[in-house]
């Protein structure tokens, strides 16, 4: 992505076992022309600090396994272009062999998004200006989106 990024974990020496006093800061920076800087609300924006969390999250996934992880709207704040490849290392994070099952909540995503044939992809379509319940119709929806995809010019 063309950013880099280092970490330290943090304890204080006076009590080994104080273990409100640990703590874990990421150095980071998302342009060639700067120096690392640790990871605040200070410094970097709600983008840059998403991406950053979503790559270190994703780091130590190959560390601790669990069955299932929920990844909540980390695509806020982000620029299009690191959404486009967070949501593609996602992908690809998600779709390996042994790893964990992803579930992904967003209110958006960007159009043309990659994805996998290992994907389960869920619509949930809620709030005040939907169509009523009797009148959902999900084969003409579907109709109409091979019309719109048969219709449009290859890219």
């Amino acid at each position: 992505m063309g950013s880099r990024a280092k970490n330290k974990i943090l304890a204080i020496k006076a009590n080994i076992e104080d273990y409100d006093k640990y703590g874990i800061r990421i150095r980071v920076k998302f342009r060639s022309s700067t120096q690392l800087h640790e990871l605040t609300p200070h410094h970097q924006s709600g983008g840059e600090r998403s991406v950053s969390t979503m790559l270190y999250l994703m780091a130590l996934q190959e560390l601790n396994r669990c069955p299932f992880r929920v990844v909540d709207e980390i695509n806020q704040g982000m620029d299009p272009i690191n959404e486009r490849r967070v949501f593609e290392m996602v992908v690809n994070t998600a779709c390996k062999e042994n790893t964990s099952q992803y579930f992904f909540i967003t209110p958006k995503l960007l159009q043309n998004l990659p994805y996998s044939e290992k994907m389960t992809v869920l619509f949930v379509y809620n709030g005040p200006h939907m169509l009523e319940p009797n009148r959902w119709n999900l084969k003409a929806f579907q109709r109409r989106r091979r019309r719109i995809t048969f219709t449009q010019p290859s890219q």
